[in-house]
């Protein structure tokens, strides 16, 4: 009789214990109405955490934003205006055309065929164009001297413009001037 009490005490705290508490701490799954289900402890502590990884990252990524901001604000706006320039977020075809006219003008020098073809990608490359920049080729031919050719270059060179030259080509005249052929890129962010 002394074996049997504690030994119903023991079994029933078992029984308990797998019946009941565990059960409740793991989750059991099971559907009380419709669509609820009843959660344990341990998925709601999982649950918990997950909340507050996500919670810390959003506060990480409005951090970010504010500082990125507050950069953006210090940037005066002749800067800005002058990195649009470099790198436009749109290329126009007609000021771009206009921009290498007035240069050329400067010098007193009259730019003729003018032609605008796109991208110069090569078709050697597989697959999608992931650059985050676009490419522009310009054509364009003008009758100088060789002096005066070499400012017109120094001057697209120290343009704000990012401009690449990759093809020069000329003819000789007897009067001294010469057709001087010229293709550039130019680049603008996509």
């Amino acid at each position: 009789m002394n074996f049997i009490l504690p030994l119903i005490l023991i079994l029933s705290s078992i029984g308990i214990f797998f019946g009941y508490v565990d059960p409740n701490y793991k989750g059991s799954g099971v559907v009380v109405e419709s669509n609820l289900k009843t959660y344990g402890i341990k998925p709601l502590q999982d649950e918990y955490t997950k909340y507050q990884d996500a919670a810390n990252n959003s506060t990480k990524v409005v951090d970010n934003r504010i500082r990125l901001t507050d950069k953006n604000n210090k940037i005066k706006e002749i800067d800005k205006s002058k990195l649009l320039k470099l790198l436009p977020n749109n290329i126009d075809n007609v000021k771009l055309i206009l921009e290498i006219t007035d240069i050329a003008a400067k010098r007193n020098l009259s730019l003729k065929g003018i032609s605008i073809s796109g991208s110069t990608k090569t078709t050697e490359a597989i697959g999608p164009d992931n650059t985050p920049y676009g490419t522009l080729n310009l054509k364009f031919s003008v009758n100088t001297t060789y002096e005066t050719f070499l400012i017109l270059l120094n001057d697209l060179e120290t343009n704000l413009r990012l401009i690449d030259i990759t093809d020069i080509g000329f003819s000789s005249t007897d009067t001294g001037f010469y057709d001087f052929s010229v293709s550039l890129n130019t680049y603008w962010l996509k």
